[in-house]
């Protein structure tokens, strides 16, 4: 597979500039709780909040009257902790949890997720309960919405449980931003419960490049397009550390366990040809197999 992406020269010499190997950057910190505690996040309890914002472990739950089907009991996705609230509390006064976040330019931002949300109104009220609410937001730091990634609601006289739902979203149109994230539950008409908004493995990520020992490599032909045997092919690192690789019988030479993310300079010789497109200098980032030298009719 060709891994070029475009030629230029400089001072007569070809410089190839190849894409990045990447690796994920985390931006979130304490995505998964597992401190115990909210290091890293900004909490707001309802201000007659049912069950305030806590840090929970398999087998808990906010259901302490017995109330069915939901809330029932947590069960962690990932790791030994959760976020969790009771979702209920005073009109329009909400739960908020937040962090805010730099997003760096240049790479893809992805951010993933788990929740689960809970609210029961079928056992606890019946008539003119409002709409309890769960959304998943970004904002800026003066708390402007930018964007909703998800939301639930629950009318009155009905139940939810999404079941544990794992999420993605792509945030990469924030590069170069400070963002809020922030899970928000809230209802519009003041009630004590039961409910249950659980969060868990927020994660933030950007791929950034990576540095990876890769192959080079290619053919020498002559000008009719038949491989030069034995012709020896140079790559001089920017610290004139040098390695050979002689040709086989078809013209085909690699060099193997190369450093990536550094310049190359390669030349090639053969006693019977002159090549015109040697010497080639190259920053190598990725895996090379068509690098190819072509002698002078």
């Amino acid at each position: 597979m060709k891994r070029i992406i475009y030629l230029c020269t400089i001072l007569g010499l070809t410089l190839l500039l190849l894409p990045h190997k990447t690796s994920a950057a985390e931006l979130v910190t304490n995505g998964g709780f597992e401190t115990g505690n909210f290091t890293g996040w900004t909490v707001i309890n309802n201000n007659g909040s049912w069950k305030n914002w806590a840090i929970g472990t398999t087998g808990q739950t906010t259901n302490d009257g017995g109330y069915v089907p939901v809330p029932t009991t947590m069960t962690v996705q990932q790791g030994t902790r959760v976020a969790y609230n009771g979702i209920t509390g005073n009109s329009n006064s909400p739960y908020l949890l937040y962090q805010d976040i730099t997003i760096p330019v240049g790479n893809f931002v992805r951010m993933t997720w788990i929740d689960r949300y809970q609210m029961n109104y079928t056992e606890f009220c019946t008539t003119g309960c409002g709409t309890a609410t769960y959304a998943v937001e970004i904002l800026n730091t003066s708390n402007v919405l930018l964007q909703t990634l998800y939301t639930v609601n629950t009318l009155t006289n009905t139940n939810t449980n999404t079941g544990y739902v794992n999420h993605t979203a792509d945030l990469t149109a924030y590069q170069g931003q400070t963002i809020r994230i922030r899970f928000r539950a809230v209802v519009t008409v003041t009630l004590q419960g039961p409910g249950q908004l659980e969060i868990d493995a927020v994660s933030v990520q950007t791929l950034q490049p990576t540095a990876a020992n890769v192959s080079v490599g290619g053919r020498v032909l002559n000008a009719e397009g038949s491989g030069i045997a034995r012709a020896l092919v140079t790559m001089t690192d920017s610290a004139g550390n040098s390695r050979t690789s002689s040709t086989n019988s078809f013209g085909y030479y690699q060099f193997a366990d190369v450093p990536a993310g550094e310049t190359y300079i390669l030349t090639v010789s053969n006693k019977k040809y002159l090549f015109t497109d040697s010497p080639r200098v190259l920053n190598i980032q990725n895996d090379v197999a068509d690098l190819d030298f072509i002698a002078s009719p």
